[in-house]
């Protein structure tokens, strides 16, 4: 069964692919966001070094990272730790899996909300496969309030196993973009609006104005009634000054009746609009990011 990541429900036990950073930053920071939103326990197993990117994207969205890592409701473990778990039995495992749980119950959470990285299981000391691993964990947390999600970038499985640990998920999550190259990512936060993430150089510049364009073209054709074809920064940390322009040169070309609003312009990107005569655009709009 495919779920998108907001469908995730108590109790499940779910999978994502990963093919790209931008998608995993924003798969993972997404996992813990709506976790944070149910008041429920994060326990963040980090085995690929991805720690400062993830918090990165949290605070991109709005979420006040540092609060809930001194409160305690996300936990984060580094490599360091998360490489050990591979050298325990299989009955270690079910048993720290089930400490686990117990303690952040008894921390006053009504539920628990895992996630790990098992980059480090690729080459594991103790002889067991990562699907001997998850079907312990799976066991472990069976009959509690705990929801998993295991992350697996599919440049570090072999094809066969990372089909095999699929098949042994009872659901997927599904991430889809508008485009995603590795260096740039484009998903759909909702009709007419759009989030671009990571950085636009002269290989990709081309997309971002063919969206914003096709939006723009949808809007006024549609019988749905909007106003603004709106565009997600909050994540864009590199774009060179053609492509910036191309955003004032977007917005010139918008009809009085609708406008080109960006959100969450880093102050690096905002400068170099304002030099680009973004103020003196009448349909472009720059406005803060969205509260999560």
């Amino acid at each position: 069964m495919s779920k998108a990541l907001v469908e995730i429900a108590l109790g499940d036990h779910a999978c994502v692919v990963m093919d790209s950073d931008e998608q995993h930053w924003e798969i993972a920071a997404g996992f813990v966001a709506e976790g944070i939103q149910r008041g429920e326990k994060i326990i963040y197993y980090d085995g690929a070094r991805s720690t400062e990117p993830v918090l990165r994207r949290l605070r991109e969205d709005n979420v006040d990272v540092e609060h809930y890592l001194r409160t305690g409701q996300l936990a984060v473990f580094g490599p360091e730790l998360t490489n050990q778990l591979w050298k325990l039995s299989l009955p270690e495992m079910a048993g720290l899996v089930a400490q686990t749980i117990g303690r952040s119950l008894a921390e006053g959470y009504t539920s628990v909300r895992v996630t790990d990285e098992p980059s480090g299981a690729v080459h594991r000391p103790s002889g067991h496969s990562l699907a001997e691993y998850d079907r312990a964990v799976h066991e472990s947390m069976r009959g509690h309030p705990v929801t998993l999600l295991c992350q697996y970038e599919r440049t570090d499985w072999p094809t066969s196993e990372l089909t095999d640990l699929c098949e042994m998920h009872s659901i997927e999550v599904v991430t889809p973009a508008i485009y995603d190259d590795g260096l740039l990512r484009i998903t759909r936060e909702a009709p007419f609006s759009t989030r671009v993430s990571g950085e636009i150089d002269f290989s990709n510049r081309h997309l971002v104005r063919s969206i914003i364009d096709k939006e723009l073209d949808r809007a006024l054709r549609t019988a749905d009634q909007t106003e603004e074809i709106q565009v997600h920064l909050e994540s864009l940390r590199f774009a060179d000054v053609t492509t910036i322009v191309q955003f004032v040169q977007a917005a010139e070309g918008f009809p009085q009746s609708h406008k080109l609003v960006l959100y969450g312009v880093q102050p690096c990107i905002r400068r170099v609009l304002d030099r680009c005569g973004a103020g003196f655009t009448a349909q472009l709009t720059l406005r803060e990011a969205m509260t999560a």
